[in-house]
C-alpha cells in the first residue's frame, strides 16, 4: 500500500545524496524499516517512480535531477539575511529557491530578481541570483548616525539586511529619523555597501508619530486624496432621495443596531432580528457603498490604489474619504442610510429554511461596542428590555452557528492581537492581550453568513473569492514530528480540518495553545483573493467571499457592485481579466497593510519596552532557531530572543526535529512551553533577555 509518509522520508533520502544510486534493500535499511513493512515501501517506490518524482533504472533508485534551468524570476526573502544567516531565499513558483549569502548579488528585501537555478539538495532547489529585475523600494527609511566621521543609515526595516551610505545629509542630525533616496546599490563582490541622499527630515526617533509617520513613507501609503478624487464628493449628498428609497425594501421600523470596537468610527454593518411562532429571521445590513462609487469614478480608482483601510494605534489611513467612510455611508444610529440586506430565515432549531439579498434602507436605533454586549451578557449591564430581548436570541443562534461550524471542520485559533494603551501625549503606557468574546463571536458568525451566502449567489458566473487552500502535506508532517516529541499525539488522515481541530483539542492547557496555535497558523497557506474557487479551509466553506466591509476593503465594494447588477438583472460590470487583476491587487495590497501594522505595533513595543530594562518577568518559550531561543512574556504580549551564547551554565546542543536544546554535561533541557523568569537585558531592533 502506498505510503506518503514514507514517500516523504524516501525522496529526502535520494535527494540527500542525489548521484548515489539506491537497492530496495539500501533504503529500507536507511529507513530502519522492518522486513513487514517491505510490500508498503515497494508500493510506494512504485507509485514515485511512475508518477516521476524519482527515477529507476536496473531495480536501483535514486533523485530526479534538478534541470540547469535559466531566468527563473521571484522574489527576494532577505528574512533570514536580517537573522545573520547566511542564505536567504526567492520566492519563485512551483517552489522556493535557496540561495547562499555570496549569491544573492545585491539583491534587496522584495526586490524581483532572476535566479539560476543549479542543484537540489536536502529537498530544496540551490540557485544564484544573476539579475535584479526590479528594485522595492527606492526610498530606505531608517534612523541617521555619524559614526568615525562617515555618515550611515540604519534601516527600520530589519530585513534591509545592511547599512546605506549617505552621500547628502541635507539637514539631518544624529538621532533623527530620515528618509534616504538610493542612488548607489552597492556591491557585495567589492565590498561596497549601498548609498544614496537624505530627501526628508522626519523627526527625532523614538517619538511615537515620528515612529508611525516612518511606516508610513517606508510604505508608501497615502495620507492625502487627490483632490481630483475630493472633487468628486462635492456631488454627493447626505439627504437620500424619496425615488431611491421607493425601489428599495423599507426596514426603518425594524429594530436594528450597531456593533462595533468602543474606537470605532466607520459602522458598514448593522444587525436585526425577529421571532415569530415558527423560528427566527436574522438580517444583516451592509452599507450599500457601491451606490455613490461608480466603478468608473476617480473614486473607485483611488480605492482600488490603496486596496484597504490601514489601522495603526491613533490613526487610520482610510480606502474612502471620511465624508463617505465616516458620514454618507456609515451606519450611525438615528440616521436613514442605504444598504444590502441579507436576510436569513431559521426555523426553531437554528436550520436555515431560506436566504436572499435586496437593496434596502434601514434607521439604525442604537451603537453598541464589544465591550458593552459582554458586560450586558455578564450581568453587568442592563439594557432597554427590546434590545435585550433580541441580543438573547442572537447570543442563542450565535452558539448553534458556532456549533455547527466546528462540525464541519472549523479551525478556531487563539492568537489574540495586542491592545495598545495610551496617555493623553500619544505615549504607550501598557499593552495588553485582546480577547475574543461572545460580542465578537456573535459578529463574526453574522457575517459569514452574509458573507457565504453572498459567495453561493455569485458563484454562477465569475467572482472573486476570498480562499483558504489546504495546507501541504509534508508541513504537516513535520508539525506531526516536532509535536510527537511533545507527547501530543496528530493522526494524519484525509480530512486535514479533523485532523488539526483533534490536535487542537489535545493540547492540555493555555501554555501549549500560546505555542503551538502559532505552529498551527504557520503550517497553513495564507488566505487570499482569486478568481477560481478553492474554499476557505480555516472556515471549512466550500463558498466564501467577502462582503460586509465595503468602506474599509476594495473586495467588498467589487462584490457589491456584482450583487446589485445581478439584482437588477444587468451583467456583471467587471470583464474576468478585470477581475483578475483586482483579486491580485486586493491580495497585495492587504499582505501591505498586514506588514505596515505589524511594524508599527513592533515599533511601539520597542519603545514601550526600553524603558523596562533591567526588568524581570516571567515568559514562555514559544520558539527555538539554532542558535537561540524566542519567549513571550506572560505579563505582556512581548517576544523576545534568549541567545544560546547567554547560557553559561553548560554548553547546548540544538535538536531541531524536537525543538529544544539539551546541556551536554549536565543534560539540562530548554524546549517548547517551559516556563522561564528572564531579565530584560537590552532593546534594539529585536528585545533581548537573559535567563535568570
Amino acid at each position: 500500500m502506498y505510503d506518503k509518509k514514507l514517500a516523504y522520508i524516501v525522496k529526502k533520502i535520494l535527494e540527500d545524496s542525489p548521484h548515489n544510486h539506491f537497492k530496495l534493500k539500501d533504503i529500507a535499511r536507511a529507513i530502519g524499516l522492518r522486513k513487514h513493512k517491505y510490500k508498503n515501501l515497494i508500493d510506494t517506490l512504485f507509485k514515485l517512480a511512475k508518477d516521476k518524482e524519482i527515477n529507476q533504472k536496473n531495480r536501483k533508485y535514486y533523485a530526479v535531477k534538478v534541470k540547469n534551468t535559466k531566468n527563473i524570476i521571484g522574489i527576494f526573502d532577505a528574512t533570514t539575511l536580517a537573522r545573520n544567516k547566511s542564505f536567504a531565499f526567492v520566492k519563485a513558483e512551483p517552489e522556493d529557491i535557496f540561495v547562499s549569502s555570496e549569491d544573492t548579488l545585491n539583491a534587496y528585501h522584495n526586490d524581483t530578481v532572476e535566479v539560476e537555478v543549479n542543484y537540489q539538495r536536502n529537498g530544496k532547489k540551490h540557485g544564484i541570483i544573476t539579475k535584479v529585475v526590479k528594485r522595492a523600494n527606492k526610498k530606505v527609511i531608517g534612523t541617521f548616525q555619524e559614526y568615525h566621521g562617515k555618515n550611515y543609515i540604519i534601516p527600520d526595516n530589519s530585513r534591509i539586511h545592511t547599512n546605506f551610505a549617505v552621500n547628502d545629509i541635507s539637514n539631518s542630525k544624529t538621532g533623527e529619523k530620515v528618509v534616504l533616496e538610493v542612488t548607489n546599490w552597492g556591491s557585495r563582490e567589492y565590498y561596497k555597501i549601498p548609498a544614496g541622499n537624505i530627501i526628508e527630515v522626519l523627526g527625532k526617533a523614538g517619538n511615537p508619530d515620528v515612529e508611525i509617520l516612518s511606516v508610513i513613507r517606508q510604505y508608501e501609503l497615502p495620507l492625502e486624496f487627490p483632490q481630483n478624487v475630493l472633487d468628486e464628493l462635492n456631488d454627493l449628498s447626505d439627504e437620500i432621495p424619496a425615488n431611491i428609497i421607493s425601489k428599495r425594501k423599507d426596514l426603518r421600523n425594524l429594530l436594528t443596531f450597531t456593533i462595533d470596537p468602543a474606537s470605532a468610527r466607520d459602522f458598514d454593518d448593522a444587525i436585526s432580528l425577529i421571532q415569530d411562532e415558527k423560528g427566527f429571521t436574522l438580517y444583516v445590513h451592509i452599507a450599500d457603498v457601491a451606490q455613490y462609487i461608480g466603478i468608473k469614478s476617480k473614486l473607485f480608482e483611488e480605492a482600488t490604489k490603496r486596496g484597504n483601510s490601514y489601522y495603526f494605534p491613533k490613526k487610520v489611513i482610510p480606502m474612502l474619504p471620511e465624508k463617505i467612510s465616516n458620514k454618507i455611508c456609515s451606519l450611525r444610529p438615528f440616521e436613514d442610510k442605504l444598504t444590502l440586506t441579507v436576510q436569513t430565515r431559521y426555523n426553531t432549531d437554528f436550520k436555515v429554511i431560506a436566504q436572499s439579498v435586496y437593496e434596502s434602507v434601514i434607521c439604525s436605533n442604537a451603537r453598541f461596542n464589544y465591550e458593552e454586549i459582554d458586560e450586558f451578557f455578564d450581568e453587568k449591564k442592563e439594557l432597554e428590555t427590546k434590545i435585550a430581548e433580541t441580543i438573547n436570541i442572537m447570543r442563542k443562534l450565535s452558539a448553534s452557528l458556532t456549533k455547527n461550524r466546528v462540525k464541519c471542520g472549523y479551525l478556531r485559533l487563539n492568537i489574540p492581537e495586542t491592545i495598545f494603551v495610551f496617555d493623553d501625549e500619544g505615549h504607550v503606557i501598557d499593552l495588553e492581550r485582546s480577547k475574543e468574546t461572545d460580542s465578537h463571536k456573535m459578529i463574526e458568525n453574522f457575517m459569514l453568513v452574509a458573507n457565504e451566502f453572498i459567495a453561493k449567489e455569485l458563484s454562477v458566473g465569475k467572482t472573486i473569492f476570498r480562499i483558504h487552500e489546504k495546507p501541504d502535506e509534508e508541513r504537516l508532517l513535520k508539525l506531526k514530528e516536532e509535536i510527537t516529541s511533545y507527547n501530543i499525539k496528530m493522526e494524519m488522515h484525509q480530512n486535514l480540518n479533523i485532523v488539526l481541530q483533534n490536535l487542537l483539542n489535545q493540547l492540555p492547557d493555555e501554555n501549549y495553545h500560546r505555542v503551538f496555535d502559532r505552529k498551527i497558523l504557520r503550517s497553513m497557506k495564507k488566505a487570499k483573493y482569486t478568481v477560481e474557487n478553492m474554499g476557505h479551509f480555516g472556515l471549512a466553506m466550500r463558498y466564501y467571499t467577502h462582503f460586509t466591509s465595503p468602506i474599509r476593503r476594495i473586495s467588498d465594494l467589487i462584490i457589491h457592485h456584482q450583487i446589485k447588477n445581478k439584482l437588477n438583472s444587468q451583467q456583471t460590470p467587471f470583464s474576468s481579466s478585470h477581475l483578475f487583476k483586482l483579486a491580485k491587487i486586493a491580495t497585495e495590497r492587504e499582505q501591505v497593510a498586514d506588514e505596515s501594522e505589524r511594524e508599527v505595533d513592533l515599533k511601539n513595543k520597542t519603545i514601550f519596552m526600553k524603558k523596562k530594562v533591567g526588568d524581570e518577568y516571567t515568559a514562555i518559550i514559544i520558539a527555538v532557531r539554532n542558535n537561540s531561543f524566542i519567549v513571550e512574556l506572560d505579563r505582556y504580549p512581548v517576544t523576545g530572543i534568549v541567545e544560546l551564547s547567554s547560557l553559561s551554565d553548560d554548553h547546548y546542543e540544538f535538536f531541531p526535529q524536537h525543538s529544544r536544546f539539551i546541556g551536554k554535561r549536565k543534560g539540562k533541557i530548554y524546549k517548547l512551553t517551559d516556563k522561564l523568569n528572564v531579565l530584560l537585558s537590552s532593546v534594539d531592533d529585536e528585545i533581548h533577555f537573559k535567563v535568570l
